[in-house]
């Protein structure tokens, strides 16, 4: 395939969750899924997928794994961190055109296209970023430990934290917190026993609850959601975001903040245009016309 670097191009778009990656042809595009490919914490197996990943999109495609090395690929990875873990995932990988990012890029391209806009990214994590005349500013996207704000796993630890307050007489209790302590036999030990090998996805499963809760009126739920729609509206103002200026939301949170969203914001949001491994297929046919400049 002697023009492999004009007509063909992969994206893979890196999760937690699951891996996508789709293969451009001159003919149409063939995609797979995949397990999980973090390359923050678990490295090893996140690569793994990604190769098992491109040597099925072979198959699928009819082509021969060898000739993936003249095919460019562009990578957007949940975990990577820094410019060191992007070269060594590169390496790691049968392409000696290869572009790795974290994920948010991929995300934004997918939702927004071309258009200037903002976009609130909460899932079980959260960022938050703003495209504008071409350029993209991210806040956000930091992890569980000491960000995610807004987020399904922040959502489920504030649930818990009050709860243990409510235990220790230092907060009001309400009827979400009274069934989040029920199930733990309003014991102490029990939650903080859940805590220890607790994931964000664990903490996330109580999200459903607090939004339901919001939305009738209980006190703790609404807490939390005024809480978490206070960051994002710091977060857009800070992104320097213009009135009436499109916000898209994606993830299976984000919607969920309309109604504790300020008016303006509110009658603002958008559906996205796409999904990540849309904007990581555009990233990746960009990434294959500079490869052709380069070259010429």
């Amino acid at each position: 395939m002697t023009d492999s670097q004009h007509t063909f191009c992969i994206a893979i778009d890196g999760g937690g969750t699951s891996c996508r990656l789709a293969l451009k042809t001159p003919t149409g595009v063939v995609s797979v899924r995949r397990g999980s490919a973090n390359v923050f914490s678990d490295y090893e197996t996140a690569l793994e997928t990604m190769r098992d990943g491109l040597a099925e999109l072979c198959s699928k495609a009819g082509l021969d794994v060898r000739q993936l090395v003249d095919i460019p690929l562009y990578a957007g990875l949940a975990g990577v961190v820094d410019g060191a873990v992007a070269r060594s995932v590169a390496e790691g990988l049968p392409s000696r055109h290869a572009l790795i990012e974290d994920d948010r890029h991929a995300a934004v391209i997918g939702a927004l296209g071309a258009r200037s806009g903002s976009l609130i990214g909460i899932g079980t994590g959260s960022f938050l970023a703003r495209q504008s005349q071409g350029n993209i500013a991210f806040i956000g996207g930091y992890g569980p430990v000491l960000g995610d704000e807004a987020s399904g796993s922040w959502l489920g630890r504030g649930l818990l934290r009050r709860a243990l307050l409510v235990l220790d007489g230092l907060e009001d209790t309400s009827d979400l917190v009274e069934s989040c302590l029920s199930e733990f036999q309003h014991d102490v030990a029990r939650i903080v026993r859940f805590t220890i090998a607790a994931q964000p996805a664990d903490y996330g499963v109580y999200a459903p609850r607090v939004v339901q809760a919001a939305k009738t009126g209980d006190v703790t739920g609404r807490v939390l959601m005024e809480a978490g729609a206070d960051y994002i509206c710091k977060a857009l103002a800070a992104l320097g975001r213009e009135p009436d200026e499109p916000v898209c939301g994606i993830g299976g949170v984000a919607a969920h903040y309309a109604d504790f969203l300020p008016p303006e914001i509110a009658a603002s949001l958008v559906d996205p245009q796409g999904e990540a491994l849309d904007g990581a297929l555009e990233l990746a046919r960009r990434f294959a016309v500079q490869i052709r400049q380069e070259q010429t």
